[in-house]
This record gives structure tokens, sequence and C-alpha cells, in this order.
């Protein structure tokens, strides 16, 4: 396996063409192919499905996407470093979540981290929450974020609470749930849902939807595989959905309801014990201090 064979797997992946691949890639459509084929080969799995009309990347192929943008990125960031010698003393900190908007939450506390070190080159990862823990183990990443819902298999790690978390009933402003103080699970049977998979991970929540969709029409219930595709379907007046409050963004004209009887998650970050890196142990410290101020401020 090496960069290059790396670098024409993300060019197919990105643009679901060979043709266009290899065009990117200045080489030939056959180059290409063997390219990728002696990389199934090595990792003895199928990471595209090919046909005469189209190109789909298989779940194998974008379970290896992240892994194959780190090796670039780390090659890439190794020969620029010895391209510069004066600058080589990089410090790389690793993040992992499975929601963008999570995201949102680290720019005051990576912003702290990069005025203690100058040097620092914060690499943030995005993936399928199936793969989130897969990340860690393997040392892509070095810390994550999620909620915490107790399995056993993560027992190993450690977690630091960041805050806890309500599920609310969150609608767009136009929505005459709105106007309300708060709602009930009655008060939502007949409204039209929209439902984030990723809930679903917690036990609790997962109940809450079930009673809620119990009876429902399909046609008033929209499922969602990322809580960004639920906040736009809010906006566009498809239903309320039901999802944890610190995940409503405050620039939406979004309303976040108290759900009378709903659980709280705890949301926080998970890494491997005694992390002896001076780095990550700093952007602990400052991730507890900045996001848990934060929302204590919005509470």
């Amino acid at each position: 396996m090496n960069t290059f064979q790396l670098s024409c797997f993300l060019a197919v992946a990105n643009t679901l063409s060979f043709a266009k691949a290899a065009e990117k890639m200045n080489i030939s459509q056959p180059a290409i192919t063997h390219q990728i084929k002696s990389l199934e080969t090595e990792l003895n799995v199928q990471l595209f499905r090919r046909t005469t009309r189209l190109v789909e990347i298989t779940a194998e192929g974008q379970s290896f996407l992240s892994d194959a943008q780190s090796m670039v990125a780390i090659a890439a960031q190794a020969k620029l470093r010895f391209q510069n010698p004066e600058e080589r003393s990089v410090e790389k900190l690793a993040i992992g979540c499975s929601s963008y908007n999570q995201l949102t939450l680290l720019s005051d506390s990576l912003k702290a981290l990069g005025a203690l070190y100058p040097n620092l080159h914060p690499h943030l990862v995005v993936v399928p929450h199936e793969q989130l823990y897969a990340l860690l183990e393997n040392g892509t990443v070095d810390v994550i974020f999620d909620i915490n819902v107790g399995k056993k298999e993560h027992s190993r790690l450690t977690f630091t609470e960041l805050l806890k978390s309500p599920i609310v009933c969150a609608c767009d402003s136009s929505n005459p749930l709105a106007q309300r103080e708060g709602v009930s699970i009655s008060d939502l049977k007949e409204q039209p849902l929209i439902f984030c998979n990723q809930i679903n991970l917690i036990p609790d929540a997962a109940k809450l939807q079930w009673e809620l969709a119990a009876g429902k029409s399909p046609m008033d219930v929209h499922f969602c595989t990322s809580v960004e595709a639920a906040i736009v379907l809010m906006q566009a007046g498809f239903g309320a959905a039901v999802i944890p409050k610190f995940l409503v963004p405050r620039d939406a004209p979004l309303t976040a309801l108290p759900l009378a009887g709903a659980p709280e998650v705890s949301f926080g970050m998970f890494y491997k014990p005694y992390p002896g890196d001076d780095v990550l142990r700093k952007f602990i410290q400052l991730a507890r201090q900045h996001i848990s101020a934060s929302k204590e401020a919005e509470a």
C-alpha cells in the first residue's frame, strides 16, 4: 500500500467515476483501475461496486475512507516538515466525532490550545457513529466526542463528562408548537415528527421515539441519518424533532421546548486511560472549562 494508491482511491471516492478520477490524477483510466484493484487485493475487500452506469463506494470502502485520508495527510505533512527543518516540531491532535454540529463546540477550546502551542495542527474527523470507536482504538484519533450510554465495551476507555442535556422537542420558530412553554408526549401525537437515527443509540431516547411513532402515519414521520439533516427538515417545515438540547444550534431560528418525561443524556470525551501526551491532556482540561461554562451560561 502506498500513498499513490490511496490518492487514487480518494479520487474515485470523491468523484464516483474512474474516468474523472483518472483525469484528476493525470493518468489513464486503465492505470487507475489497476491501482484500485491492487489496493482491493491487498486489503482483501471490495472498495467499489462498478457497473456500466455508475460507481458506488461499498460499506468497506466507506469504512476505509477516513484511514486513507489520514494516511495521505500524514505523509504530506511529513514531507512538508522535512522541507522546512525549522518547523519540524509540529504538535498534532486528532479529534473524532459523528456530527458536524459537535465541531461547533470545539472552537473556543482549540483557540485557547493554539495560543499555548503555536505549532498546533488539529485534525478533525467526522465519521458515521459506528466507525467512531474504531478510530480511537487504532490510534487514528486521540479523543472522541460522544454521548455516554454505558456500554461495557467502552468501560476500558476514560470518559470525561462535559455536560448533561435533556432530550427536547425542537422546531422551527414558525411552528405553532414554538409558542408553548413546553410539550408532553400526548401533545406530539398529532404532530409530524423528525427522528434522528443517532438518537436510537440511547436506550431511553429510542424508547421515547418508538412511543411517539406508535400509530403515526408514515407520512408524518421522517427519519434522518444525522442531526444536521434533521435541522434542515425542521427549518423547511416538515415537523418537530426530538433531540438532545445541546445539539440545537444557537444561530438557527429554532425553538427548544422542554419535553415532559424526557430523559437526560451525558455528553463528553472518550480517550484511552492515562493520556501521556501533554497536548491531549491540556485539550481535555480546556474542553471541560469552555464547553461546560458555555452550556451553563445558556441554561
